[in-house]
């Protein structure tokens, strides 16, 4: 079954409006908002086609961050 797919700026449009809509991430500068969505080669069939460019030390990434990209990955996948 394929996905929906957007456009790397409509992909990383929903995700600043979904960790904006955390309460101490309004505001906040993240990856997703410097190093936006670029195309990631899947593996295997199935797994997604993008991901967000890591743009600061990764030891402040974030869980619920990571959980709202990985939640898009699954419904959407990025316009060839």
């Amino acid at each position: 079954m394929t996905k929906p797919t957007r456009t790397a700026k409509q992909l990383q449009q929903l995700l600043i409006e979904r960790i904006e809509a955390i309460p101490d991430l309004r505001g906040q500068f993240t990856d997703v908002h410097r190093g936006g969505v670029v195309w990631d080669e899947p593996w295997e069939a199935g797994e997604p086609n993008w991901t967000v460019r890591v743009m600061t030390d990764r030891g402040t990434h974030r869980a619920d961050i990571a959980r709202i990209i990985r939640t898009l990955q699954e419904q959407f996948d990025l316009e060839d």
